[in-house]
């Protein structure tokens, strides 16, 4: 039996229908072993993808009974790489942060039944783009979380919930500091998360550069696809600063305006630049000059 529960504070129900709605989620989360109103704190999370039938794609998710301060152990120049994780309050995370290509369904449903584990559905998504999964899974994370912390807040009895609340307030209220003049704020600091890049880039082979630019562009085309255009500005300077450190065969430059277009013609012209410079990586110039056929055809078409 399907039981699709919403996060955020609203009520779970029975049936496949409903959505989470929250700030960043819009996605169903549904129980196939386990209870939505009683999650256990770790759960089998799996998600199917369209255009493979049959395959599933799996995590394995994990919320922690006590908080942890990541920002103890990262680097600093590090930290800034590690996207929206947050560093300074790790209540939950999921293993590995990309769902992996999975047996069978049934063996998870073995899995889940074997360790007592909850096994919850988190929806569809595109194996193709690395970037979108591991947002994915991570908005699957934040609404499992939720769910367990909700669930620990119902183990109290209202009086004992109430008496929290009034403590809680009064303590902040007795702990709050008397009101003080504004400060003037402080200037900003320059941005060195692209000298850290430049560094970052001098140290890496070309397979990881290629690697890092195509794990670029999908964040590129995500915020392009969204129209979130001060992020499709942030990582096209990103890809830039990249592109200073591969051969100028590889031709980023071409392929970053291609990118930046989200019509049917670009994308492909994107799909092409890319495939071309793994082709030049290796050696296969046969290839990638059949590439450049391809590609020189599609501009001819516009």
């Amino acid at each position: 039996m399907y039981r699709s529960v919403r996060a955020k504070g609203v009520t779970a129900c029975n049936g496949p229908d409903l959505r989470f709605k929250g700030t960043a989620l819009d996605m169903d989360l549904i129980f196939d072993n386990g209870e939505s109103q009683n999650p256990r704190g770790h759960a089998l999370l799996y998600f199917r993808v369209d255009t493979e039938p049959g395959s599933v794609y799996a995590t394995y998710v994990v919320t922690l009974p006590v908080k942890s301060d990541l920002t103890k152990y990262v680097p600093p120049f590090l930290a800034s790489h590690l996207g929206n994780m947050p560093l300074s309050e790790l209540s939950a995370f999921a293993m590995p942060p990309v769902p992996e290509a999975v047996s069978s369904f049934a063996e998870l449903e073995r899995l889940s039944q074997l360790r007592g584990d909850d096994l919850v559905y988190g929806g569809s998504m595109f194996s193709f783009d690395l970037a979108r999964m591991m947002e994915t899974a991570t908005e699957a994370v934040q609404a499992y979380s939720s769910l367990c912390s909700d669930a620990l807040a119902m183990t109290s009895t209202p009086a004992e919930g109430a008496a929290a609340a009034i403590s809680e307030e009064l303590r902040d209220t007795l702990q709050a500091p008397p009101t003080a003049e504004p400060e003037p704020e402080p200037e900003e600091e320059p941005d060195e998360s692209l000298n850290v890049n430049e560094v970052l880039f001098s140290f890496m082979s070309e397979s990881d550069k290629l690697g890092e630019l195509s794990k670029l562009l999908g964040r590129l085309r995500f915020a392009v696809d969204g129209s979130d255009q001060a992020a499709a500005d942030e990582v096209s300077v990103e890809i830039t600063v990249l592109a200073r450190h591969l051969p100028e065969s590889f031709k980023v430059g071409d392929l970053l305006e291609a990118a930046k277009d989200n019509s049917e013609r670009s994308s492909q012209l994107a799909k092409l630049y890319i495939d071309r410079c793994f082709r030049l990586s290796v050696g296969e110039e046969i290839a990638a000059t059949e590439l450049d056929a391809q590609i020189q055809l599609l501009k001819d078409q516009a």
